[in-house]
């Protein structure tokens, strides 16, 4: 009797402790501020990224620019950041039917597209790889940002804060930080000396984890194009390994 009563007792104490309110931010640079120890803190998250827009660039290198609609672009990655490993699969289909998968394992990228075959290419990185998280949190950390806060709104972790941040071209390409875009892929890199961008952050209110992100880019003559990112599964276990032997070219 008494155990059961012990856990009765327990059972009570932890629904109490489930249904406390969220004690809410009000200041946008609180919110901020939370966003960047978490993401500082994180050891593992998945991110979904899809672009939409149409770039004028000059593909093929032959002087002559052409447009690109980034319709259906898209990319899904699991970051193991503790691990510095990575695993993401992309595709762009107005991009000449670009596809492929990429893995970071051990300082060698594994990469492979529908440009260049059916299995991957391995190569040695110059050093370890970045956090790739690296430069969105060292953005949020500074101290001039001067966020926004708009409503509240639901979001893939429940209910999100929202803040608005303007930013220079200075500050887009300081976004990328540790990301590093694979060597081998075909993808014009486009002149963003001149670009502005207002960037959206969703921030949840239960964790101040980030939930995801919207940049609005301009690029002036070469076009606007808009980033979506979620992120998601936040320090759960994710397991990254090289691809098989057969898989690897030269190894099979």
């Amino acid at each position: 009797m008494r155990t059961r009563l012990l856990v009765l007792v327990a059972l009570l104490a932890a629904a109490g402790c489930q249904g406390q309110p969220v004690t809410l931010l009000d200041d946008p640079d609180e919110i901020l501020a939370a966003a960047v120890t978490t993401t500082t803190a994180a050891t593992s998250v998945h991110v979904d990224l899809k672009a939409e827009g149409t770039l004028s660039v000059d593909l093929f290198g032959s002087g002559a620019q052409g447009d690109i609609n980034l319709a259906g672009t898209t990319l899904a990655a699991d970051l193991d950041i503790a691990g510095r490993k990575t695993r993401a699969t992309f595709s762009s289909p107005n991009l000449m039917g670009l596809a492929g998968e990429l893995v970071i394992v051990d300082d060698t990228l594994f990469l492979k597209t529908t440009l260049t075959g059916s299995k991957f290419r391995p190569s040695a990185m110059s050093a370890p790889p970045e956090n790739p998280l690296k430069g969105l949190a060292d953005l949020m950390a500074r101290a001039d940002l001067a966020p926004v806060k708009g409503a509240d709104v639901p979001c893939a972790g429940g209910t999100c804060y929202t803040l608005s941040i303007p930013l220079t071209a200075d500050d887009l390409i300081a976004l990328g930080g540790g990301a590093q875009l694979p060597m081998g892929l075909p993808i014009p890199l486009p002149d963003v000396s001149g670009a502005t961008v207002d960037l959206t952050l969703h921030i949840e209110q239960v964790t101040t984890r980030l939930s995801g992100l919207t940049a609005a880019v301009d690029l002036g003559d070469t076009g606007k194009l808009t980033l979506e990112a979620t992120f998601t599964r936040w320090n759960e276990p994710v397991q990254i390994a090289p691809p098989p032997a057969d898989q690897i070219e030269g190894t099979g």
